[in-house]
């Protein structure tokens, strides 16, 4: 009787749960459990109470569920309520992570103050530059939120940061916010020392190192389209290197330093009589002194994203191919798939499909796999969020075999994945219901062991401030 009474509690638990009655499903699985401890049933009981909003007990069953000794199945399970291991609390808007080249600290944007006096902490107020250290400690804020500052990197050496400034009212309409143009700015992170090296006479915008530390590599509107430069970084010898005739974007040095690929908008694809960023974007590889331009994916379809594997022989890249939404025309709404093709444009293939939603592709640093942000495949009975609903970080093989979640999607929004070029980690943002944007890590490989699970229990299912050191003069 026992057992069989179990098994009826559990079953009505679980109806009452997918109708959204959590208060009851909770009464039923506490009882199954009552009557006999399982894991499974632990389970069941911990992501009632989660989807109740009571982490208290979520955390507190949790903890009981470790004392059982979960599978490696389970506690992946657990990790979809838990999320994995919080760098940056979740209290504050992060945004632009990034591990440094050894792997050991990590930066990033963070909104924390009011800082445009509307009586709110929200994503219009301005953004400092802070880092810390892979585990979580000592961070140090090393560019004030005075200004509004986003896409910081590190120099390959890992002794400079290089990001973008919003410090003036360039189109003068009484604020400074990011319809102003920003400056570029690197700073030296041993001395302190910052540096304009590009100003905000005119919109840049995606700054990044070249291999070598010497120049940054950026992109910049100076007339009605955005042209490629580089620029050394002491802020001389600035050089265009793809003519602004046409918008250019999404611009990066193969490994060498020697080749540049960016996404390029050349004809008037949609026939509308303009070229504008409507039109689908074809991808190009110019050297790095701005000679031997060539096309390498055709406009035939729109293309964005491309990234140099760390070998330099292939480039993964987004491309629109279809109308995945259906409503009668190819846009920015449809779904992109991902791709790989080699660096003289041969070889394309298509390695994830543009059934789900897909963006951020990069290779891992021994070139053998893509991550990326999606949305998964269609799920059978679930309900199709679009664009708009949570996103999974997953890994694929180059063939396109053995596609895997690294971060689950159920109850946690992420963005931005980044791999670590040192360890096999990788660096994302998430958030859950009530909350704003973390900053989280994850081993790509190995789930927690049960004291680093109990660890995640304990620290990302409660409130957790943290203590920041601000930087004298900054």
């Amino acid at each position: 009787m026992g057992l069989f009474g179990k098994i009826k509690e559990i079953k009505r638990g679980r109806e009452l749960f997918e109708l959204g009655i959590f208060d009851q499903a909770i009464k039923q699985f506490s009882i199954a459990i009552s009557k006999r401890k399982d894991i499974d049933t632990y389970y069941l009981l911990a992501e009632a109470y989660f989807n109740n909003g009571d982490l208290a007990n979520t955390k507190r069953t949790l903890l009981e569920l470790i004392s059982l000794g979960p599978s490696e199945r389970m506690i992946k399970r657990v990790c979809e309520l838990t999320g994995m291991k919080k760098i940056v609390s979740d209290e504050y808007y992060n945004s632009f992570p990034r591990f440094s080249p050894d792997g050991n600290k990590i930066i990033f944007c963070s909104i924390r103050r009011d800082t445009n006096g509307d009586g709110v902490v929200n994503q219009r107020d301005n953004s400092g530059i802070s880092i810390i250290d892979r585990d979580g400690m000592n961070e140090k804020q090393i560019v004030s939120d005075d200004f509004l500052n986003t896409h910081p990197s590190f120099s390959p050496d890992g002794s400079k940061i290089v990001y973008l400034s919003r410090r003036r009212d360039t189109n003068e309409d009484g604020e400074v916010n990011l319809l102003d143009n920003p400056g570029i700015y690197i700073k030296d992170l041993e001395g302190g020392v910052e540096k304009c090296v590009v100003s905000d006479q005119y919109h840049n915008k995606f700054p990044s190192f070249s291999p070598d530390g010497d120049k940054v590599l950026f992109v910049s509107w100076r007339g009605y389209n955005s042209g490629i430069y580089t620029i050394d970084v002491d802020g001389k010898n600035e050089k265009q290197i793809v003519s602004d005739e046409y918008d250019n974007t999404f611009p990066s040095f193969s490994p060498s330093g020697r080749k540049i690929v960016y996404a390029s908008w050349r004809r008037d694809t949609n026939r509308d009589g303009r070229i504008d960023l409507r039109d689908n974007s074809g991808i190009y590889i110019i050297e790095s002194d701005g000679k031997n331009e060539q096309e390498i994916v055709s406009d035939r379809y729109s293309n964005s994203f491309p990234v140099f594997s760390p070998d330099g022989t292939k480039i993964v890249y987004l491309s629109r191919r279809r109308d995945t939404n259906k409503d009668g025309k190819i846009d920015s709404l449809d779904n992109s798939g991902i791709y790989i093709c080699d660096v003289l444009g041969r070889k394309e293939k298509c390695i994830v499909s543009d059934k789900s939603y897909n963006k951020f592709p990069s290779f891992s640093p021994d070139g053998e796999q893509i991550l990326f942000l999606g949305s998964g495949e269609p799920q059978r009975g679930t309900v199709d969020e679009g664009f708009f609903g949570w996103k999974g970080i997953y890994l694929v093989d180059i063939s396109g075999r053995s596609k895997r979640e690294i971060v689950s999607k159920k109850y946690y929004g992420n963005t931005s994945p980044v791999f670590s070029s040192a360890r096999k980690e990788i660096l994302y943002l998430a958030w859950r219901k009530g909350t704003k944007r973390g900053v989280y890590l994850a081993d790509v490989n190995t789930p927690p062991n049960l004291q680093e699970l109990k660890g995640l229990i304990e620290d990302n299912l409660k409130y957790n401030p943290i203590i920041i050191t601000y930087i004298e003069g900054t």
